[in-house]
């Protein structure tokens, strides 16, 4: 015999799992598009990531980090857009200038907080595609103490 809690604990629990995404899936950037992952050069990754380096500077893009990072190995970097398909985010201060590339859900919310590493002053770039165009937001780091091993 069920009592009544077991009964809306499991009635709770199948709802909580019907209501689960099931079509998340995720692209390994690193695997589908390597040489965006080992370019040196900010245009040439974005190049190698979307298949051309002309952006446009704004849009809906905003790109927020520090202007001088006290420690190089956790610089908070956030990006926020009104809409877009792919978010990328390159620095030009250490050997690989591809940071990270997310996949947008259509529909989905642009407002991701990473904290990269940068093994000295450098700039940092976002690039959102949207509609076809990419968009693009630098920032000036200023970094005071070395975050590759310094």
């Amino acid at each position: 015999m069920i009592n009544r809690r077991n009964f809306l604990g499991l009635g709770l629990g199948a709802l909580a799992v019907s209501m689960a995404p099931t079509t998340l899936s995720a692209v390994n950037f690193r695997e589908t598009k390597p040489k965006a992952f080992t370019a040196t050069k900010v245009d040439v990754a974005i190049k190698e990531l979307f298949g051309t380096s002309t952006t446009v500077e704004g849009g809906s893009l905003e790109l927020k980090a520090p202007d001088i990072a006290e420690n190089g190995a956790v610089i908070p970097v956030t990006v926020t857009a009104k809409s877009g398909s792919k978010v990328a985010i390159f620095q030009d201060a250490n050997p690989e200038a591809t940071v990270a590339v997310f996949t947008v859900p259509e529909g989905g919310i642009i407002d991701y907080s990473i904290r990269i590493k940068m093994a000295k002053t450098g700039k940092v770039t976002a690039v959102v595609e949207d509609g076809g165009k990419l968009y693009s937001s630098s920032k000036d780091v200023k970094v005071t103490i070395g975050g590759c091993g310094g």
